[in-house]
């Protein structure tokens, strides 16, 4: 390959933080990320499966890791991940926000208080509030590039998804203006927005609706459901210098699947 194109996707002397990271479309981003270079912040709720899955990607890759348990959820323990990571490694350069929880299928009328604010904590709120606290840091450099992870239901909705899918276009929203706000800045911010992959999550709707899994398939133009490695390339190249300019987007995978 030419060493000029190899250079758009080396991320060498770059740091990244991966929330959601030790299982899933974020485990696979996280290792892809530590594969272009890039020194890589394992998060989840877990501490020990974060150092797992960070000695794993370090042994692998030969990248520097660091394993930071983190509650995405909670507003207050962000701030923590962002300094341990800068206290670490010195700088931050690129953000993932995966991190995403839907414990179960749930219909607007059947919706609780508590429902709601648990999805709410996790998909939106915490992401918006770690975003906010790079954005300083990234500005200090004079570059960065922070991704959203939503999901192709937040153009449609879906029956009984639709808290999940709301908040996930709410995450799109922002995506937009982070990028309006902060582009000035240096610091890109892009959605990506995955549609069916072969992750924990969904596995877990299956055991409430065993056919999910099939028509999330059927709905494709590919008629599959993804491994949860094909999203490696669209991470590399939002995280990257390939898309330099690149910002304000939203990029879905999904195999085809249709927007609405």
């Amino acid at each position: 390959m030419d060493p000029a194109l190899s250079k758009l996707f080396d991320l060498s002397g770059r740091v990244a933080i991966v929330t959601g990271s030790t299982k899933g479309i974020g485990r696979s981003i996280a290792q892809g990320l530590a594969q272009a270079g890039a020194s890589v912040v394992v998060s989840s709720r877990d501490q020990e499966a974060c150092e797992r899955v960070a000695d794993e990607i370090a042994a692998t890759t030969g990248a520097g890791t660091l394993a930071a348990a983190c509650h995405m959820g909670d507003w207050d323990a962000i701030g923590g991940l962002v300094e341990g990571t800068r206290e670490r490694f010195g700088r931050i350069d690129i953000v993932f926000n995966n991190a995403g929880i839907h414990p179960r299928p749930m219909s607007v009328m059947e919706l609780t208080s508590e429902f709601f604010d648990k999805l709410y904590a996790v998909n939106l709120k915490g992401p918006v509030r770690l975003a906010g606290l790079v954005a300083p840091i990234m500005a200090e450099q004079g570059s960065g590039s922070i991704v959203n992870v939503a999901t192709i239901g937040a153009y449609s909705g879906g029956a009984n998804v639709g808290t999940y899918t709301a908040l996930k276009a709410a995450l799109i929203n922002f995506t937009k203006v982070m990028a309006k706000e902060w582009a000035s800045l240096g610091i890109r911010v892009n959605a990506l927005c995955p549609g069916p992959f072969d992750s924990e999550m969904m596995r877990g709707t299956t055991k409430l609706d065993p056919g999910f899994i099939p028509r999330s398939a059927a709905a494709t133009l590919q008629g599959r459901v993804a491994d949860c490695d094909e999203i490696i390339g669209a991470a590399l190249y939002l995280a990257s210098d390939a898309s330099s300019f690149v910002t304000g987007e939203d990029h879905v995978v999904s195999g085809g699947m249709l927007r609405g």
